[in-house]
């Protein structure tokens, strides 16, 4: 089963103060992620044979569906975390918010806040750099 997690970060404003929030992810099994990468490479597959009966276009689309189904597969068979969606203050205009992000999304990152519409900038509590540096024990 999948494992959510929340995780303190920095959101920070262009002119102002930062302040705390949470990023929510979800983190995938083994045997999850197989299942995700095998939903893709069957929709990959299905379309490419619904589209070999097209007439002209199947030139090109059965090659391409045939082909990109196992790299996207494989692609999404890479992803073992995902980030849904960020929660926390708005230190322009002081209101809470939820921020949604794109599985692909990686911190730090701008982005805008939907209550003002001014730039925020989410990155790990800390500092950009925290995920980067290892720890020395």
């Amino acid at each position: 089963m999948s494992d959510s997690r929340v995780e303190p970060i920095t959101i920070k404003g262009n002119e102002s103060s930062a302040s705390v929030g949470e990023l929510y992810t979800r983190s995938f099994t083994p045997g999850e992620r197989m299942a995700r990468a095998g939903k893709v490479l069957a929709v990959a597959w299905l379309l490419a044979l619904v589209t070999a009966f097209i007439p002209i276009v199947h030139f090109f689309l059965v090659p391409l569906f045939g082909i990109g189904g196992p790299i996207m597969a494989f692609m999404r068979y890479r992803v073992d975390t995902v980030a849904e969606k960020a929660h926390g203050i708005c230190p322009e205009c002081e209101q809470t918010v939820d921020i949604e992000l794109d599985p692909a999304d990686k911190l730090p990152k701008w982005t805008y806040c939907p209550a003002c519409n001014k730039p925020v900038q989410l990155m790990y509590h800390g500092g950009p750099t925290q995920a980067a540096i290892p720890e020395d024990e």
